[in-house]
């Protein structure tokens, strides 16, 4: 198990996932996620190719309706 800072909080994973096995591990279901890890942004194309690690600061941000 891993540990990570998930907007805010401190969550703990399984080793190796990548952002889009993390999304689904955190039971998040709304698609349309934007995800920052160490303030880098991750584009959707790369969630399956990048990997959290141990100590990652992730930030995710749901989309918000309204006008």
């Amino acid at each position: 198990m891993i540990k990570v800072s998930v907007n805010g909080k401190i969550k703990e994973l399984q080793k190796g996932l990548n952002v889009s096995q993390m999304i689904e591990a955190l039971n998040y279901k709304t698609k349309g996620f934007a995800v920052a890890i160490n303030t880098t942004f991750v584009p959707i194309a790369k969630y399956e190719e990048t990997i959290i690690h141990d100590g990652d600061t992730i930030d995710i941000l749901a989309p918000v309706q309204g006008g």
